[in-house]
């Protein structure tokens, strides 16, 4: 038999839980509703990138036409100047009614104000999107001006970039290679006023830095006057099949890997025994990498672009490799 003092305490103690709970609940939802929540970051996934001058950068988002149609395309950027952070300005972009569909590089065209924004050649729905847009740039602004198509038919191209060696220009480009140990770096004339491409396509196998930690070979690429080629390699969650992949976890790393150079009057690229490791980053899904050439006789200076998916994407310099 419960007495009334035994009955009485446990009447209270059922109220007392059950305020408490409600009372969190009505939190948590308030949390969830607060009109003072914001993003931490508004700034997209960065999956090319390109240096343009002084503090300013050209980016690429890698919406697709199916169903991202009206989502921006082209993103400028400019380098942080104060606590605000990196500020940027977001545009979407067409050529003759076509809106550009996945792209995942930028390159720019040396010696000039012009870029190349590059499709991945990868489509659920139309696997024949495979375009190169030439892009003017002029007052931080893209303009599309013409378009040509990639020399091959390709897969998840993700890596590009232009060399000019003496008076020549090569388009250097290679695939994604998901959960591969290699991939081919290939290289192709190219006639950046005509939009054209040589006759002959030369390829050279480029082996993973770290199998064991990355699961895409080349996910960016960049070339600095000299002709020393940059890569990035990275994993990401979508390829090793792991559960709502767009919340991660990834890692990247960025090298230095290699040369291209005129033998005889032929383009040919010299890869490394063991690219320079000039960063290893967890966290975070770098997909592009910049050179930013210095007016002086020092050095260039790397930046990186990620695409961390759900998290945004952001924009950083990498320090000079420690000599090992």
């Amino acid at each position: 038999m419960i007495n009334q003092r035994q009955f009485a305490l446990c009447i209270f103690f059922t109220t007392a839980t059950f305020l408490a709970f409600h009372a969190n609940v009505s939190a948590q939802s308030s949390l969830k509703k607060s009109r003072n929540s914001k993003p931490a970051t508004t700034l997209a996934d960065l999956s090319g990138l390109a240096w343009t001058g002084g503090n300013s950068f050209a980016a690429v988002h890698d919406a697709k036409v199916a169903d991202e149609l009206f989502k921006p395309r082209v993103a400028n950027l400019q380098l942080p100047r104060s606590l605000r952070g990196i500020t940027f300005t977001d545009q979407r972009t067409t050529f003759s009614g076509v809106t550009p569909n996945d792209l995942e590089s930028v390159a720019r065209i040396p010696d000039s104000n012009d870029l190349l924004l590059v499709e991945s050649g990868d489509s659920k729905n139309d696997p024949a999107i495979q375009r190169i847009f030439k892009a003017a740039v002029k007052k931080n602004r893209a303009r599309i001006i013409d378009q040509t198509n990639l020399p091959v038919k390709i897969t998840n191209v993700e890596g590009t970039a232009v060399a000019k060696l003496d008076d020549r220009f090569f388009f250097v480009f290679a695939e994604r290679a998901d959960n591969q140990m290699s991939t081919e770096l290939s290289w192709i004339e190219f006639f950046p006023k005509k939009m054209r491409f040589g006759k002959q396509v030369m390829s050279v196998k480029f082996d993973s830095p770290d199998p064991q930690r990355f699961n895409r070979v080349i996910v960016g690429l960049d070339i600095d006057s000299n002709g020393l080629i940059y890569s990035v390699s990275a994993f990401d969650a979508e390829a090793a099949g792991l559960p709502d992949p767009d919340n991660g976890p990834f890692a990247a790393g960025v090298y230095m890997i290699g040369k291209i150079k005129l033998q005889n009057d032929e383009p040919a690229i010299d890869l490394l025994p063991h690219p320079i490791e000039y960063a290893l980053l967890d966290g975070f899904k770098v997909e592009s990498v910049a050179v930013r050439e210095s007016n002086e006789d020092g050095p260039p200076q790397l930046f990186i672009g990620t695409d961390d998916e759900n998290y945004g994407g952001t924009l950083r310099p990498l320090p000079l490799p420690i000599p090992r």
